[in-house]
């Protein structure tokens, strides 16, 4: 992971066991350059990871303050860390129900930006959170980018693998949400009846360099699932 990353969640794990107390201000960007031993602009870079998150906010001429995490819990939708980050007060389980490797069609090739042909993993993902249904995941990697997954990588959280063992950034991501009605698979899944409305958000997501490495439909019960989003005025 780089290191303005590596910094976000060093302040965000000092946030969450409030070493930094909510309502109070951050040290000063000089302050962290030292406590870090890093670059202005690396720490700067840090802070919008935070802000993003909904942790921090800027004060012109004042200073970082930290938020009240009344997010806890919450679905981030303005990052891509994925939920094992979100739910930070709850237990979060994945059971993998499909893992196949298949080749990208005419219609996968497009949607992944990459050649017909081109070998892609296909999960399935059952997530629980303190063992209540949250979600159904179908989700494709570009193996030529993500050249392995196995089934105690897909238990467990996928992003982290992907940045902490093959060290690989994350950067962005393109989300599109839509509610539907649950069909019969997905309502056993989730444990709904039939028919019942369903929170579905699909999302493209991409490295730091630009590569479409994967896309995913997540199916939310809606019982559990709750989105946040921080937004500014300009």
């Amino acid at each position: 992971m780089i290191k303005y990353k590596v910094i976000a969640e060093e302040i965000e794990r000092r946030i969450r066991q409030k070493v930094y107390e909510v309502n109070t201000k951050l040290p000063t960007v000089d302050q962290l350059m030292i406590d870090f031993e890093a670059s202005r602009n690396t720490i700067r870079k840090a802070i919008e990871i935070l802000s993003l998150r909904g942790l921090v906010y800027q004060v012109q001429g004042s200073g970082i303050y930290i938020r009240k995490a009344e997010q806890e819990d919450c679905i981030n939708i303005g990052n891509v860390k994925g939920i094992s980050k979100d739910f930070l007060q709850k237990t979060i389980r994945s059971k993998l129900l499909d893992l196949t490797l298949i080749k990208a069609d005419k219609e996968l090739s497009k949607r992944m930006n990459c050649p017909i042909g081109t070998p892609i993993y296909r999960l399935k993902r059952q997530r629980f959170s303190d063992e209540k249904p949250l979600s159904i995941e179908y989700t494709y990697y570009n193996k030529e980018i993500i050249p392995y997954l196995n089934q105690e990588i897909a238990e467990k959280s996928i992003y982290s693998y992907i940045e902490d063992d093959l060290k690989l950034s994350i950067g962005f991501s393109d989300k599109f949400i839509h509610v539907s009605k649950l069909t019969a698979d997905e309502a056993f899944l989730l444990d709904l009846p039939v028919g019942d409305p369903s929170l579905i958000v699909k999302e493209t997501v991409y490295l730091a360099n630009g590569l479409l490495f994967n896309i995913s439909t997540v199916i939310y019960n809606y019982l559990e699932a709750h989105l946040f989003l921080q937004s500014e005025h300009y």
